[in-house]
């Protein structure tokens, strides 16, 4: 995949810069409370982030596969989301970025789970102030990832990993171009997707409604 190189690295250089980076077998079932998916929301900076508990979750040789739900409006809204088991750090000890051991390519997945996924959609167009959207993608979603932790990231281990993504970062085309950070907490089983900029609403939802 052809990179445009001055879009991903003002990408990169502007982590620096934003407050933003915050915090196949059968399915276990879990009987996890699903709760609102703007509960934990800090809404002072205008952003609408939220938050999906880890309901299901299987592993590959290589990844893990997670289930994420919550409610919006009393309905079930949720995403697929397979993650690289094993990634390398993407933060120098310093605090500085390291892009050749950051990015990572197909190392995290989003992808539809039918009904729930397709009022996620629903739920972000309201929250994002958008025209109403009603199906998620039938394609597997694979952003460019970079990660935004200071150690290697174990998805077996117990933690907090935190990572921005880049959607469609070799398309020439803004309306088709989205970052958001991703955050799996696997001690609390929470998915966190936090908005990067109020501008990439659109964009991220005609990423996730692309047909």
């Amino acid at each position: 995949m052809k990179l445009l190189l001055p879009t991903f690295i003002a990408g990169l250089l502007s982590i620096l810069f934003s407050c933003r980076h915050k915090q196949e077998s059968k399915y276990n079932q879990t009987s996890t409370m699903l709760y609102d998916i703007t509960s934990r929301t800090d809404t002072s900076e205008g952003f609408s982030d939220i938050f999906l508990s880890i309901t299901n979750e299987t592993k590959t040789d290589i990844s893990h596969v997670y289930i994420g739900e919550g409610l919006y409006n009393n309905k079930t809204v949720g995403l697929k989301f397979e993650v690289k088991s094993n990634l390398r750090a993407g933060i120098t000890s310093n605090g500085d970025l390291d892009p050749k051991s950051g990015i990572a390519r197909n190392a995290i997945k989003f992808i539809s789970i039918g009904q729930a996924s397709d009022n996620l959609v629903v739920a972000l167009a309201q929250l994002y102030d958008e025209p109403a959207r009603k199906v998620f993608t039938k394609e597997v979603l694979m952003p460019t990832v970079f990660s935004l932790n200071q150690q290697d990231v174990h998805l077996d281990q117990p933690g907090y990993y935190k990572f921005k993504l880049f959607f469609n970062d070799d398309s020439e085309d803004e309306d088709k171009y989205a970052e958001m950070f991703f955050n799996i907490n696997t001690s609390e089983r929470i998915i966190e997707l936090h908005e990067k900029d109020l501008d990439y609403r659109k964009p991220l939802l005609n990423v996730f409604t692309t047909q």
